[in-house]
Formats: structure tokens, sequence, C-alpha cells
């Protein structure tokens, strides 16, 4: 039995990746928490635009500057911990998932369903990773 919970936590990580990806690509095509700045490069739903899983530091960096530029929006806080996960800094993700989750919680209705919805598993997955840790 212990075995088949070993497989199911290390496979259950990667297929909650595959589907948030899913999601975010939803999330950032339209809503309006995701309309643009007056710099099309810093529109709020652009972290995840072009991302190239070969060169995660510069879209680290680029979404930084988004998170930066529309600093009360949770699009973007999403967005960073995705790649955070990607890139195995899962306490920065986790970071960016209460983040984002206070803002929406802050807002109210306003957010997309969708989203919100993202960023209740990711807080059920910071809570799973959390206690496996033995910090939870």
């Amino acid at each position: 039995m212990r075995l088949g919970l070993r497989r199911s936590a290390r496979v259950m990580p990667a297929l909650l990746l595959a589907g948030l990806v899913v999601l975010i690509q939803a999330c950032s095509q339209g809503g309006d928490a995701a309309k643009p700045t007056s710099d099309p490069e810093l529109a709020a739903s652009s972290c995840l635009e072009g991302l190239d899983l070969e060169r995660l530091d510069e879209a680290l960096n680029h979404c930084n500057a988004v998170v930066k530029g529309h600093p009360g929006n949770p699009i973007p806080l999403t967005d960073r911990s995705l790649i955070h996960t990607l890139m195995g800094r899962d306490d920065e993700a986790c970071d960016d998932v209460k983040q984002a989750s206070a803002l929406i919680a802050k807002d109210g209705q306003r957010h997309d369903p969708l989203l919100r919805h993202e960023l209740t598993i990711r807080q059920q997955s910071c809570k799973q990773r959390a206690t496996m840790a033995g910090n939870g």
C-alpha cells in the first residue's frame, strides 16, 4: 500500500502541473483583471507568453517585472508561481499562491472563477507538500 502512495505522490505533481498550464492559458485569454497596461510587454497576463522551458531564468525576470507592474493583480503572481514550480522553487511558488489568494479574498467575486479554482488547487498542493515535509 505504501508503494502505491509513493507512486501517486510522485505522479500527482506532474498531473497537477499539466492541468495548471492548461488553466493558466485559459485564464490568460481574457477577463477584466488581465487588461494590459500602457506597456504591452507588461500586460498582467504576459508572464507565460512565449514561455521557453530552456530559459526559465529569463521568464522569471520578465514575470517579476509584470508582478511589480501589477501589484494588486493575482494573475501575475499565479503565473509566476508556475515558473517557480518549473524551476523547483516550491517555497517561492507557494508564497506567490498565498499572496494571490489573499488578493482574491480581498477583492471578492471580481476575479475569474477559473483563477479562483486554480489557486484553490495550488493551495491544496502547497498544504500537502508542507504536510509531507512535516511542516503542516
